[in-house]
């Protein structure tokens, strides 16, 4: 019968319908003129004008485009640190390298993460200035998430992030930004993506997780930087023999999505603003600072489920795809984020789902 929720018309979640290889290349192609080449070992000017364009629209001298973010940022991190000579690193707890990349950079690259006090203490919040102060110890490298995902799409607000980057300026530590959804923060903070980026030595950027691109990533910063990030990357395998079609794939995202995200954002607080009519129901930030919250339910995470489902099946509404036990007894959780689908979704039927969902 397949998955649930490709039997379902008014789908919340996700980029789109569901589509085959064969679709979804086809579709690229359509996008392409004929007069594009792959590049040959990262050299031609297809591939290195996109990372020309790409590095001043984040207002750096100069970007390489690689195949995964977390071969970029892994990078970044080692060049960082190396310089200093000091191989201790500085990141929230949440962060995607230690989390979801199994300690890539402490496996792979020898670096020492530095601690901020207990997790209990900074593990659901951002980071501020007194954080770093309370460090105890002097990084190689500092690493900012934005949004931080595992928090929700938090923002630091701005007065907070310039006086992290001053306190990293004043010791000479380099700032990287691990901006894989930095597409979602220019309404926040009301500003240019190269204004933003000032505030990081170094910029990580995603071309699939809300561009919708096939894979890839890009690293940006000064020259000498870039230059010798292009050594690493072929060490650790990064330097294929092309990468044309995920530059392709990058491009038309960046055409073609990327004007989207702005209404995404509005939507994620459309969402909310319904959410929260609920007793039941908290989200979090309240409203969401990006395309994404982080919902809490009041009830068990496996009987809620399974009302989901269920009116799903009953009505075609789909809106979520998982509920997790939170870390306080009785309340269920997960993560929600907005993309294509959301802006066709009838959110009439978003508040009539929940009241039967919600019915003890």
């Amino acid at each position: 019968m397949g998955k649930l929720i490709d039997r379902c018309s008014n789908v919340l979640r996700g980029h789109g319908p569901r589509r085959s290889i064969k679709e979804t290349l086809q579709d690229l192609a359509d996008e392409l003129t004929g007069e594009e080449y792959a590049d040959n070992y990262g050299s031609g000017d297809y591939i290195l004008d996109f990372e020309a364009e790409i590095a001043e629209m984040f207002g750096k001298d100069a970007g390489v485009f690689m195949p995964s973010g977390t071969m970029a940022q892994q990078i970044a991190l080692r060049i960082w640190c190396e310089r200093d000579r000091n191989s201790s690193i500085a990141l929230h707890p949440s962060s995607h390298l230690i989390t979801a990349e199994h300690g890539g950079p402490l496996f792979l690259h020898n670096l020492r993460r530095l601690q901020f006090a207990s997790y209990e203490s900074v593990g659901d919040r951002t980071l501020t200035v007194e954080d770093y102060e309370a460090l105890g110890a002097r990084p190689g490298t500092i690493l900012t998430e934005l949004p931080y995902r595992p928090l929700g799409g938090v923002l630091p607000s701005w007065e907070e992030l310039t006086a992290i980057t001053d306190w990293a300026r004043d010791r000479n530590i380099p700032h990287h930004m691990d901006g894989a959804r930095i597409w979602q923060c220019r309404g926040f903070y009301e500003k240019s993506y190269a204004e933003i980026a000032t505030l990081f030595e170094s910029v990580y950027v995603s071309f699939y997780k809300d561009l919708g691109g096939l894979a890839g990533s890009m690293l940006m910063g000064p020259e000498d930087f870039i230059t010798e990030s292009r050594v690493w990357l072929r060490r650790q395998g990064g330097n294929l023999v092309t990468q044309g079609p995920l530059v392709a794939a990058a491009k038309v995202g960046l055409d073609r999505t990327l004007p989207q995200i702005d209404r995404w954002v509005e939507r994620a607080q459309e969402i909310a603003a319904v959410l929260t009519t609920f007793d039941e129901i908290t989200v979090h930030p309240d409203p969401p600072h990006t395309n994404m919250l982080r919902l809490y339910i009041r009830g068990d995470h496996q009987v809620l489920l399974d009302r989901h489902n269920e009116l799903a099946e009953e009505t075609g509404t789909f809106i979520l795809s998982g509920l997790h036990p939170s870390a306080v007894p009785g309340v269920a959780t997960t993560e929600m984020m907005f993309f294509e689908n959301a802006m066709s979704f009838d959110v009439g039927q978003l508040k009539p789902f929940l009241e039967r969902m919600l019915v003890p």
